[in-house]
C-alpha cells in the first residue's frame, strides 16, 4: 500500500507544475493500492479554492477528477487514533502538523510507501524509515 501526499496529486494533474513529470512517473508505476485520507481531500478543496476562481460545483468536480485521474482510493481511519499517535511521534519526526497527520495515517494503515514532494518529510526520510519501516518516495 502507498499513501499519496496531496502535493503529488496536485502536481500530477497540473501539467504546468514543475514536478508534474515526477508525479506522473511515480504514480503511474504504482498501478494499485494508492491511498489518500480525508485530510488529503480537504487539502484539495482548500488549495483549489485558494488558487482558482471556481464555483462549489466546479471545485467538487475538480476534486473528484483529481482522485479518479490519480487512481487513488480513500482510506478510512479513526482520527482519534491518528491524533494520539501524532503526539507520540511529534518529537521524533519534528514535522508540521498536517505533514505529521498524513504520516500517521500511513503508519496506522500499514502503508509500505509514502509518496511526497514535501521537503521537510524528504529531509527526515531516514528517521521516518528507521522508526516506521515506511519508505519515503519523492
Amino acid at each position: 500500500m502507498s499513501y499519496v501526499d496531496t502535493n503529488v496529486l496536485i502536481a500530477y494533474i497540473n501539467s504546468d507544475d514543475a514536478l508534474h513529470n515526477d508525479a506522473v512517473e511515480l504514480l503511474d508505476k504504482i498501478l494499485r493500492d494508492k491511498y489518500v485520507s480525508d485530510l488529503s481531500i480537504v487539502e484539495l478543496y482548500s488549495v483549489f479554492s485558494r488558487t482558482m476562481d471556481l464555483s462549489d460545483i466546479e471545485i467538487n468536480a475538480l476534486v473528484k477528477y483529481t482522485l479518479r485521474k490519480t487512481s487513488v482510493q480513500r482510506i478510512n481511519v479513526k482520527w482519534e487514533r491518528v491524533f494520539k499517535q501524532a503526539k507520540e511521534y511529534a518529537n521524533i519526526f519534528k514535522l508540521k502538523s498536517l505533514d505529521l497527520l498524513h504520516l500517521m495515517v500511513a503508519i496506522i494503515s500499514n502503508c509500505s510507501y509514502f509518496i511526497t514532494f514535501d521537503k521537510d518529510i524528504l529531509k527526515r526520510s531516514k528517521v521516518i524509515e528507521e522508526e516506521t519501516n515506511i519508505k519515503i518516495l519523492g
